[in-house]
């Protein structure tokens, strides 16, 4: 079963890529049995590059599935994986979702903009704002000092206190 030997004896060496010519999977990754166990070729690729597996997912600096060349080859986390997708133009980042937009919001703008305006007047403290809209003070807090809903105006704390 599988050594060193045979797992490069199944690779194409090009110019640039070098190019897994064994069994592959549905989605275009080549596989490699060692130690009565199937290896993804590019992680195997890495193992045998670095005597050890990597610790997360190998990424191409290619984009070639079949590629198992050493230098084509980094590890990395889903995180930069998507990073790298983003960057190369395939895929875009989902849309940072604000204010009203926001699935999950209970407030308006309007609202927001009216708490301000309520907290800065000096009548009303965060709690009463709270009690009044059925928040938390800590929620209301982040409201008032511009921690969230930072996309509209409203007056700010330190202009309240002037």
């Amino acid at each position: 079963m599988g050594t060193a030997e045979d797992f490069w004896a199944r690779v194409e060496k090009t110019e640039s890529c070098w190019l897994w010519r064994g069994g592959t999977r549905g989605n275009g990754y080549g596989t490699f049995w060692a130690d009565r166990k199937r290896y993804y070729a590019h992680r195997y690729a890495f193992f045998l590059t670095h005597d050890h597996m990597p610790k997360g997912i190998v990424l191409h600096a290619c984009d070639t599935p079949r590629c198992v060349r050493p230098s084509h080859l980094s590890d990395g986390t889903p995180a930069d994986n998507v990073l790298d997708m983003w960057s190369k133009g395939r895929g875009k980042p989902p849309p940072v979702l604000v204010g009203e937009a926001h699935p999950h919001t209970r407030l308006t703008e309007a609202t927001v903009l009216h708490i301000r305006e309520q907290y800065a007047s000096g009548q009303y403290s965060q709690r009463s704002l709270a009690r009044t809209y059925g928040m938390d003070h800590a929620s209301i807090g982040a409201i008032v000092r511009h921690e969230t809903w930072r996309h509209i105006g409203g007056p700010h704390p330190a202009q309240a206190a002037a």
